[in-house]
């Protein structure tokens, strides 16, 4: 629909005037090489870091190693927007408590010497949010599956950890890594909120930002905004190709049967890196949500001089507004619905991946991974053109089936390969016994492999809600008056600098998050699918 759309001509007729109209933009092309500079310098920060993060967590005697890498989960599923208001409070170049503090020292002026709102600012951001939890989560487990005797052969013959790293571990997971790479990178385009928050003071966008704005003006240029989602979808289109091949290479064997490992030593460097990594987490999860609900607190964000700092009067007045209770009524239907339609169908399509005899299984394997190369704001751009320009869907528009049919999709790869890896652990015997005793399909689906993937289909369950609540990309060319979900409310009350209620919304979606991350831990912590 958006690719058409960009072909159509004002009176109908088919031409390329939106393109031109859409280049002579002012910003357009500056926003292509914003994101893409965005994007290079996250991930040349984050891979490595990443990397080091994953061997210590999987393959060292670090302290506490579980608890830290259950700190990068909850990094992961803790709302973008909550982190940035965090981070706000404490990087504000006017008010932020570190600036602040460095001030009352000597060093910097006015202004602060460190600025959030800045091109350093929005790459640091990224860092703690989601660009290097997401990759530790992704690459721990492949760390852990390596067969432990490549490493202990490598440190009999005097290899340094360093030398093993580099020519022993990471070229064993060159499959693994280069999926984790190409998908980090596909959601790293996806960005939206951090830059539209901290980019507009300093009048920074990038594709996603430019696109909404275009669609905020007065009238809205949908031509020029779908010609630019449109030049993003073709750059895209080959790593998704990329992604499914690299995905299914079997070229490396690195699980054997010789898991039990003794974790490599890393003697007097033990605590300085559990320290380490314990502020990493911190500053992820613990710091910016705490300063958030600081800032929830404060009679004016962010400034601790004036007569009365704290009052209640930012909760008072979001907790007795019906508007505030029908958001987080919304929020909460679309994380449930959100849940209910992706096991039902993520399942589905998993066991039919994993288990079917059909030729199609792999086209049908392909498709799933499409949604994932989708941004967000496209992926909402693209379902908001289809219903408009179909007269039969046009009655759910800004209904919350369509938000919930949004938030499925950007899900939907995740979850359909969590489901997928998990039915392919079970032992296809227990099907055929079902079978032989006169079971039907569907019987043996319900009673045989639904119980045994109930660790996955609970973990999968989690992870859709906290996405769902927090997603913000998807959902904003969607949602009406009556429909808006929390996360929304929160993005537009940053967008328009009203920080203490900001604080309170995002406060309140942090716990919802945290509140899943917890469930997810209890999970994989008893039934030992932390790591699928």
């Amino acid at each position: 629909m958006i690719l058409i759309k960009t072909f159509r001509n004002i009176d109908g007729s088919f031409g390329i005037g939106a393109w031109t109209r859409a280049f002579a933009e002012p910003g357009i092309v500056q926003s292509i090489i914003n994101t893409i500079s965005v994007v290079v310098a996250t991930q040349v920060i984050s891979i490595p870091v990443s990397i080091a993060i994953a061997w210590l967590l999987a393959r060292t005697d670090l302290p506490g190693r579980r608890w830290l890498e259950f700190g990068f989960w909850m990094a992961f599923l803790i709302p973008v927007l909550g982190t940035t208001t965090g981070w706000i409070l404490l990087l504000d170049p006017m008010f932020g408590l570190i600036n602040q503090a460095l001030n009352f020292i000597g060093i910097g002026g006015p202004g602060g010497p460190l600025n959030i709102y800045s091109y350093w600012g929005i790459i640091f951001t990224h860092l703690v949010t989601l660009s290097i939890s997401i990759k530790v989560i992704l690459l721990t487990p492949g760390f852990r599956n390596i067969d432990a005797s490549l490493e202990e052969a490598s440190r009999v013959a005097g290899a340094s950890i360093f030398t093993t790293l580099t020519r022993i571990v990471l070229p064993l997971l060159t499959p693994v890594l280069m999926v984790v790479f190409l998908m980090a990178l596909i959601r790293a385009l996806e960005a939206f909120e951090i830059e539209l928050i901290l980019g507009r003071p300093i009048d920074f966008s990038v594709y996603s930002t430019k696109m909404y704005m275009l669609l905020r003006d007065s009238p809205p240029d949908m031509p020029s905004a779908t010609v630019l989602a449109t030049v993003i979808l073709l750059l895209l289109m080959p790593l998704v190709f990329l992604v499914r091949w690299m995905s299914t290479r079997r070229n490396y064997t690195t699980v054997t049967g010789k898991q039990n490992f003794t974790p490599f030593k890393l003697r007097r460097w033990r605590w300085p890196a559990f320290i380490l990594l314990a502020v990493a987490v911190l500053m992820m999860t613990v710091v910016p949500i705490a300063f958030q609900a600081i800032g929830s607190l404060m009679t004016l964000f962010g400034f601790f001089e004036i007569e009365h700092v704290w009052t209640f009067q930012h909760w008072e007045r979001a907790l007795t507004q019906p508007a505030f209770l029908r958001n987080l009524s919304n929020s909460l239907m679309i994380g449930c619905g959100t849940v209910a339609l992706a096991l039902f169908v993520f399942s589905l399509l998993g066991y039919v991946i994993a288990r079917s005899r059909y030729r199609a299984r792999f086209l049908l394997d392909f498709f799933v991974w499409l949604p994932f190369t989708i941004p967000g704001v496209i992926l909402g751009l693209g379902i908001l053109q289809f219903v408009l320009n179909v007269p039969l869907l046009r009655p759910i528009f800004g209904s919350i089936w369509i938000m919930v049919l949004a938030t499925g999709l950007t899900s939907i790869t995740l979850g359909v390969q969590l489901f997928k890896s998990g039915f392919m652990q079970i032992n296809p015997e227990m099907e055929e016994a079902s079978r032989v005793v006169g079971a039907s399909w569907i019987n043996t689906f319900r009673v045989i492999d639904m119980p045994l993937i109930l660790p996955t289909t609970a973990v999968v369950a989690m992870m859709v809600f906290a996405s769902a609540i927090r997603q913000v990309g998807a959902l904003v060319f969607l949602f009406t008056g009556k429909t808006q979900p929390l996360a929304i409310l929160q993005l537009e009350l940053l967008f328009d600098s009203e920080l203490g209620a900001a604080a309170v919304i995002g406060t309140v979606v942090a716990l919802l998050g945290i509140f899943g991350a917890t469930v997810a831990r209890f999970v994989a912590g008893k039934y030992s699918f932390g790591t699928t």
